[in-house]
């Protein structure tokens, strides 16, 4: 019996002896090695993307302050930011805008230190899980801090989420191993409590509880029911968390841009499995954006697609069998090791389509260390009479994706760098012939759209009309690439071309607001102000209180002269709005209009009161005051309007001073 019971407590694992000064200098070379591959990240042109940045720092209200309501709001379950529950990570990001506002400075400073400490505590889990074997260890905190599919998760702000739940993910992890070696409950009460947070941080650490097991397994070699039953805990909170993200994710749309059958949903998870492995390996032709392969004209994938249910059953049951049957030790490693990769990419796998992306390099992040794992036990184990070989080649490896890692960072530089990587990798190809236009390859919708954005917003209109022109003639279904497009010959006057646009845009969806919008704005250029009128209250019922665009209703009312209906605007503003100054200013100018002149000009002085500079305001309060013949008060205002911009004539100040 104490035979057996010494051969059940075995660990698979070769045991390399090192020193303690060893140890820390190994690990403090994979902290420097990783720093070094992300110098880039500091570069101070280095900014935010218009890729998910926005809705995560640029546009979003509940980072900019830590008052008790904001962070109540934050880990409210309803509370979602672009459709993830996640507040932990909304916290720090919060933490980082009262320090940088929306310089990236301290964002990236906080992903990249996360990414480090990820480097340390991978040291720290495979020290400790292969009873101190230094090659292993260094192999996989190295590998996983300088891996160039993990950039995407580092210097991509918005993912944040990326290397704060892998934090306390990898911190759950070494607390079991201390609870498995002590079997104290204080370290399996830390574990649950750190997997919390590493939930709060992101859904995709649910999978811990069964990661657990195969802990278990790997240390005892079986699992009984006393494992279970401690995992029970973990199960229940991360079926609610998951349950959560359902609830949440529900509310967009959970479909890709092609309605797919299951068969080809089930080779899209397939083939996105053994993407993952193969660009472990050859991390080549690395892109943000990864797009479903095109249908055929009858509706069938390329050929290699049925191929890969088949593959990837191949890449886990061959090796898988062979340990197993030739009863090697590296049996259990495999298992832990490809056990917690499917595990943790399983989530991600493609079976349900969610957007246009079959897969994604930040999805790489934690399942990564099951296989560099698995790599490093299974290398260690065959090389045993040949270590020099084996450190030889780590080193030519650990150069290469060195080298390779520090380019990805710089491709994350800003939109257009990061986006015309994406258009190198996948452009569109079109053919014209006559009038006949053949898209002969599609590219990548959304590259196209966020570059031309990029450019639009940096005043680069003829690059930003190039890249729209693409999505246009290409005839893409998205309708904002031809509303802005729209937009484009608007502000050249060529309304035309413009409502051709618009036209084309409310065909692919009838049912967008910010067309209603953008062509309200035109019609509003065109002085067509009933039509902009029309427009503008389409798209408030498409989308109810939105401020732009309750703004842009009162103010048609007002250019119709409907005066008694931008009262009930203004007033409906300063309702839904109570801090903006735009329902006051409404309302107070209608009142002129309406030669309510003291009413006006107690909506328009509180106008002035919330929005001091706005020269229009300041002249129409001058306007009222001078209607009813507070000549001091009229002047007051029209100084400070003509001082703020404001084309106030002299003959009004003339006659205000007679």
């Amino acid at each position: 019996m104490k035979q057996a019971h010494k051969k059940q407590k075995q660990i698979a694992v070769p045991i390399a002896k090192s020193s303690s000064i060893v140890v820390y200098l190994l690990a403090f070379l994979a902290i420097m090695l990783t720093l070094i591959a992300y110098q880039p990240a500091f570069d101070p042109e280095k900014s935010l993307t218009n890729w998910d940045d926005n809705g995560y720092v640029t546009d979003q209200s509940l980072i900019r302050s830590f008052d008790e309501e904001k962070i109540d709001s934050l880990f409210s379950p309803s509370t979602d930011v672009m459709l993830n529950y996640h507040p932990l990570t909304m916290l720090t990001l919060a933490y980082n805008y009262q320090e940088s506002g929306l310089e990236i400075g301290s964002y990236i400073n906080w992903n990249v230190g996360l990414h480090l400490a990820n480097v340390l505590l991978v040291f720290i889990f495979i020290y400790l899980l292969s009873q101190k074997n230094l090659y292993i260890s260094f192999f996989c905190s190295l590998m996983f801090g300088i891996h160039p599919m993990h950039v995407e998760s580092v210097a991509w702000i918005a993912e944040r989420k990326d290397v704060l739940y892998a934090f306390f993910f990898l911190l759950s992890l070494i607390f079991y191993l201390f609870y498995l070696k002590t079997k104290n409950y204080f370290f399996l009460l830390i574990t649950a409590l750190v997997f919390v947070a590493s939930c709060l941080s992101k859904a995709m650490a649910v999978p811990l509880p069964l990661v657990l097991l195969l802990m278990d397994y790997f240390y005892q070699k079986k699992i009984i029911i006393r494992n279970i039953l401690e995992k029970i805990p973990f199960l229940l909170f991360s079926i609610w968390i998951g349950w959560n993200a359902l609830q949440i994710q529900s509310k967009g749309a959970i479909a890709a841009d092609e309605v797919f059958t299951w068969v080809q949903q089930l080779m899209f998870a397939s083939y996105g499995f053994i993407m993952y492995w193969v660009k472990l390996f050859i991390p080549y032709n690395l892109s943000a954006f990864y797009p479903y392969p095109g249908l055929s004209d009858s509706g069938n994938l390329p050929f290699f697609f049925y191929l890969t249910p088949f593959i990837s059953l191949c890449i886990v049951l061959i090796p898988g069998v062979l340990f197993w049957r030739k009863k090697s030790n590296l049996f259990t490693p495999f298992l832990l090791g490809m056990g917690v990769f499917i595990l943790m990419i399983a989530l991600v796998l493609q079976f349900i389509s969610v957007g246009s992306a079959i897969m994604a390099d930040r999805y790489s992040y934690l399942p990564y260390l099951g296989a560099f794992f698995l790599i490093a036990s299974v290398a260690d184990q065959l090389v045993q009479k040949r270590k020099k070989v084996l450190y030889a080649g780590s080193i030519i490896i650990a150069l290469v994706f060195m080298k390779l890692c520090y380019e990805r960072v710089g491709i994350w530089q800003n939109s257009e760098t990061l986006w015309t990587d994406v258009i190198k990798k996948y452009p569109f190809k079109i053919s014209q012939n006559g009038q006949t236009i053949q898209v002969d390859q599609t590219g990548v919708e959304v590259a196209y759209k966020n570059r031309g954005n990029y450019y639009r917003e940096l005043g680069k209109m003829d690059l930003a009309f190039n890249d729209y022109a693409v999505l246009v003639k290409a005839r893409v279904r998205d309708p904002l690439i031809y509303s802005n497009m729209a937009n484009m010959y608007a502000l050249d006057n060529k309304f035309k071309e413009a409502m051709e646009m618009y036209a084309l845009a409310l065909e692919r969806n009838e049912n967008n607001y910010e067309v209603y919008l953008n062509r309200g704005i035109s019609y509003s250029k065109m002085q067509k102000h009933q039509e902009a009128l029309k427009d503008f209250q389409k798209a408030a019922q498409l989308f109810p209180k939105n401020l732009q665009i309750e703004q842009s209703v009162a103010a048609e009312f007002l250019n119709t002269q409907k005066f008694d209906s931008t009262i009930q605007q203004g007033t409906r503003i300063i309702q839904l709005f109570p801090l903006d100054y735009s329902g006051y200013f409404y309302r107070g100018t209608a009142k002129i209009n309406l030669k309510q002149y003291k009413e006006a000009i107690v909506d328009l002085s509180k106008a002035v009161q919330l929005k001091p500079n706005d020269s229009f305001v300041n002249y129409n309060l001058s306007i009222a005051y001078n209607l009813i013949s507070d000549n001091k008060n009229a002047l007051l205002f029209a100084e400070k309007a003509k001082m703020l911009g404001y084309p106030v004539q002299e003959e009004f100040i003339k006659r205000i001073k007679s």
